[in-house]
């Protein structure tokens, strides 16, 4: 078995390992993104590391800040 299928089998398994148990994580608190009008972020991510997402707001821009804080 080659590298490729074998990291596209991984990958599938890894998805459907999450659709069949994301109804049994547990609830993510969100937040509104400062300074991302209409964007929300993990509240537990950010308050880990504001000081990144602000860096990636600066940096990146919005979209791509809170993309990283899902």
């Amino acid at each position: 078995m080659g590298l490729v299928p074998a990291m596209v089998l991984g990958m599938a398994a890894s998805a459907a390992c999450a659709y069949v148990f994301w109804p049994v994580a547990a609830p993510v608190a969100m937040m509104k993104a400062p300074g991302a009008a209409g964007f929300l972020i993990s509240r537990a991510a950010f308050l880990a590391n504001p000081q990144l997402y602000f860096h990636l707001l600066r940096t990146v821009g919005p979209k791509a800040a809170a993309a990283a804080f899902l």
